[in-house]
Formats: structure tokens, C-alpha cells, sequence
């Protein structure tokens, strides 16, 4: 069985830092650079030892750069990335990384068993336990008979998870994703999920870019959030979650005898932030951002001013609105 890292042993609590790191590109016209792109602008990023690292942004925000630096596709303008806190320079310090970006590109012509075995080569794997290796990560990722088949006949499904069992080969410490769901269909979104759960408990780092927030608030246990090459914040999900739970929380409410003239008043209560109202069926349905978490008065509240009240629905804050709130913040 791969194994990948013994948590226990760790010389550092953090896997992998990154220190002042900045990237930027050439912009060019008619042949000359005129100005510079600022991709990162000194990146203080910490990933804890163990964990399933979410990293967050919107479009453009630099994580895809951000991953290629790790990776040694770029090379920082400037500052520095360890890993256990070691440099990471140079192929010995990248062997300890598995890498599956959004973009899979394979050799067609070849097959599961064959594609494994080229890539094996690189990575210096004896004949023996390159077998042994490539028999586990083909059965674990469902490409067990699929194993004589050119790649050329994958479906994108098949493709992504051929593409990580070759980022998992070489039993990395730490596995870096791309969008690792992006392409696939709820099944294989489902079960990527359950794959990459059982490898963060047999010891494997885990850091993932990705926008599908939903996804990030299922698996990972720590995140980050990146706007325009900078950090603007880091912790676990639960605490960052927390950020957004102290500006007050959300309620949906339902309720009966509602006229548009009773939304000022409601506006005005002292426990409401905003308040937008929409029918839904017989009732009316009250989309409320309170001030605190006391719903029970705010229910009073309503009663007082003669709605019947059918339900109460408090909404703890998703992963989405820690990001949503955050990003326009620094925009």
C-alpha cells in the first residue's frame, strides 16, 4: 500500500510556506514590453501539516500562478517556498509534490498501464514496485479493467483520475489540485471527493484551487482566500465561517397576513439589518439579515405586528459568503 507521510515525524507544523513570493508578466505590443502584469504581490501563504487546504479567488486572482510556483513551472520573482521547511528548489525537493492541473494532457496512444509506467521512469521507480504501484492507484481509482486500454478512448472522468493516479504515483507528501472537479459529473465529483478524504487520512497534504465553493466547504478543513495577487485571509473553515457569523446571522421566515406596507416597519426593528420579502404560495417568504442571532425576538417582533408566523430557518454562513464578503472588501 502507498504510503505517504508520517504526520508524526514532521520537522515543521506547517507543510508547505510561502514568504514574500511575487510573479509578474511581460505585458507586450508590437514586439516591446510596455508595462508589467502584477500576478502576486508578496504571497504570505501557511499550510498546516494534514490537512485538506482550500485555496479561493476569483477569476484572474493568481492561483493558478500561484500553483505553478510551487510546482517549479514559474519561478518567483521574488521570495521564497519551503516545504517542512526546506527550500523547495530543484528536482529532489519537487519529488515530494504531485501535481494535477485543471488542463489533463496524456499521450492517446498508449495506455492506463503504459502511462504509468512512462511517467514511472521519471521518477526513478524500480520495476517491482512501479508493478506493485501501479496495480493499487488503477484498482483505487476505479481503472482497473480499463488498465490495456489506449487513452484515447477515456472520457474526461476517466482522463482526470488517470491524470491524478500520476500525481500519486511517486507517494508525494504534498498533492497540489487545480480545479480538480472541473469537467466532471456529479458522480465523479462525488466520488473524487471520497478518494481525496481517504488519502488525506492515510497522511497525504492536501491544497486545492478551485471556485466551486460548495465542493471547498465539504472537504477542506482549512482555506485561503486570494484577490488580485494578495491574501486577504487565512484560517480554518469553521473560524472563517465564524467572521461572517459574527456580522449577524440570516433567516428565512415564512408568514401569513403580509402587506407591503408592513416592510418599513420591519425595516425598523431594532434586531434587523435588511429585510427583502417574496411570495411563496399562500404565505410570504422574509429573507432577513439580523444585527444578531436572536431570532426568538425578532419572531415576537413580527407577531406584534400581526403575522402569523409558519416557520423560522436560520442560515449558518457558507464557505460562498466568507468568500463573497471578503473579495469585495479589498476590490
Amino acid at each position: 500500500m502507498l504510503r505517504f507521510y508520517n504526520r508524526e515525524a514532521a520537522c515543521n507544523n506547517n507543510m508547505l510556506e510561502l514568504k514574500g513570493v511575487s510573479k509578474s508578466y511581460p505585458l507586450r505590443r508590437w514586439g516591446r514590453t510596455v508595462s508589467h502584469v502584477e500576478a502576486l504581490r508578496d504571497l504570505e501563504l501557511s499550510v498546516p501539516t494534514g490537512v485538506i487546504f482550500g485555496f479561493l479567488g476569483p477569476n484572474g486572482a493568481g492561483k493558478t500562478t500561484t500553483l505553478n510556483c510551487i510546482a517549479g513551472l514559474l519561478e518567483p520573482d521574488a521570495g521564497t517556498i519551503t516545504l517542512d521547511g526546506e527550500p523547495l528548489v530543484g528536482p529532489k525537493g519537487r519529488d515530494a509534490l504531485g501535481f494535477l492541473p485543471e488542463q489533463v494532457g496524456l499521450h492517446g496512444h498508449l495506455t492506463a498501464r503504459e502511462t504509468l509506467a512512462f511517467y514511472g521512469g521519471f521518477h526513478r521507480l524500480e520495476a517491482e514496485e512501479l508493478d506493485s504501484r501501479t496495480d493499487e492507484l488503477l484498482e483505487r481509482l476505479g481503472l482497473g479493467g480499463e488498465d490495456d486500454r489506449p487513452v484515447s478512448g477515456f472520457s474526461l472522468g476517466m482522463r482526470k483520475r488517470l491524470a491524478l493516479a500520476l500525481a500519486l504515483l511517486h507517494a508525494p507528501r504534498l498533492l497540489l489540485l487545480d480545479e480538480p472537479t472541473s469537467g466532471l459529473d456529479p458522480r465523479g465529483v462525488a466520488a473524487l471527493r471520497e478518494l481525496l478524504r481517504q488519502l488525506n487520512r492515510e497522511g497525504l497534504t492536501i491544497f486545492m484551487s478551485s471556485h466551486v465553493l460548495s465542493e471547498m466547504q465539504q472537504l477542506c478543513t482549512h482555506a485561503a482566500i486570494l484577490n488580485r495577487g494578495r491574501l486577504v485571509l487565512q484560517d480554518e473553515v469553521e473560524a472563517l465561517r465564524a467572521t461572517v457569523r459574527e456580522a449577524g446571522l440570516r433567516a428565512t421566515l415564512r408568514v401569513g397576513g403580509f402587506e407591503p406596507a408592513l416592510l418599513e416597519d420591519i425595516e425598523a426593528l431594532p434586531s434587523v439589518q435588511e429585510v427583502r420579502a417574496a411570495p411563496d404560495g399562500r404565505h410570504t417568504r422574509l429573507d432577513v439579515q439580523l444585527r444578531d442571532d436572536d431570532t426568538s425576538a425578532l419572531a415576537s417582533a413580527l407577531v406584534g405586528l400581526g403575522l402569523k408566523l409558519y416557520s423560522v430557518e436560520p442560515h449558518e454562513p457558507t464557505l460562498e459568503e466568507v468568500f463573497l464578503a471578503r473579495t469585495e472588501a479589498h476590490d
